[in-house]
């Protein structure tokens, strides 16, 4: 993809919330505490603020879910309005990505838990009789995730990927492949990931952050480094999450959690 001078803005922008990004330092002080209360006061010095907002040690492990997901909403929502018009619904679509297991799991067939109807995004449609979750998700903005036949069997994400390309624009889809490379790139880490006997996932999430990061800096100028960003924001959130999480539902284990 050639520099387009209608990415310029974007860039100035991205390249300012890419140089905030936490140093190893404060991810080894945040990740040194125990305490649930003493990580988010670390995590609170930096940048990942943003991901936690008022989650506090009282909050309970589905309200931190639901907080998580939405605060990832409303940052893909906010870089969404720095990024040129006709790239905007591509950067949209990935706000679902969080909700993307609970939904596959309901259009399963699967039980509902309680905490889904209690979701602003799933209880939408997380309904007992499996038909009346198609119906629903038929009139949501998650619609395209459907299979059009309803006896295929559900590939949410493989609709997701669908929906996110038709949502491309047309002239500057992915002439270089850059796109491509980087999804590819996702991709081979989930299978990787998948059938690694590893039980921490930390390094190979940190080999993708730095394949991200390099594609980041060579695609300045271009959509290769807005999604490549976006992509290392979901990473840093997910590292969040798994901080959090564990320290809220295992206090008392000892450090060396994994970020998994």
């Amino acid at each position: 993809m050639a520099d387009d001078a209608r990415f310029a803005y974007l860039q100035a922008r991205l390249q300012a919330r890419h140089g905030d990004r936490p140093a190893a330092d404060d991810w080894r002080v945040a990740e040194s505490s125990t305490d649930l209360s003493h990580y988010l006061e670390a995590i609170r010095r930096t940048a990942l603020r943003r991901w936690v907002g008022d989650v506090n040690h009282e909050m309970e492990p589905e309200a931190i879910e639901r907080h998580l997901r939405a605060a990832w909403r409303d940052h893909v929502d906010q870089l969404a309005t720095w990024a040129p018009v006709e790239w905007r619904p591509a950067v949209e679509w990935l706000r679902w990505l969080p909700d993307l297991p609970a939904v596959e799991h309901l259009m399963r067939g699967a039980k509902v838990p309680p905490w889904m109807r209690a979701d602003p995004v799933l209880r939408e449609f997380a309904f007992d009789e499996p038909q009346r979750r198609r119906e629903a998700l038929a009139e949501l903005p998650l619609a395209p995730v459907q299979p059009q036949d309803e006896s295929a069997a559900p590939q949410v994400v493989d609709g997701w990927l669908e929906e996110w390309r038709r949502r491309l624009p047309a002239a500057g889809r992915d002439p270089d492949g850059e796109l491509t490379q980087s999804l590819e790139a996702i991709r081979d880490h989930v299978e990787t990931m998948r059938s690694s006997d590893d039980t921490d996932g930390r390094a190979l999430r940190s080999a993708l952050a730095g394949r991200l990061a390099r594609r980041f800096r060579r695609g300045a100028g271009t959509a290769t480094a807005l999604f490549s960003h976006l992509v290392l924001d979901g990473l840093e959130l997910e590292r969040v999450r798994a901080g959090v999480m564990a320290r809220r539902l295992m206090p008392a284990r000892a450090e060396g959690r994994s970020w998994a």
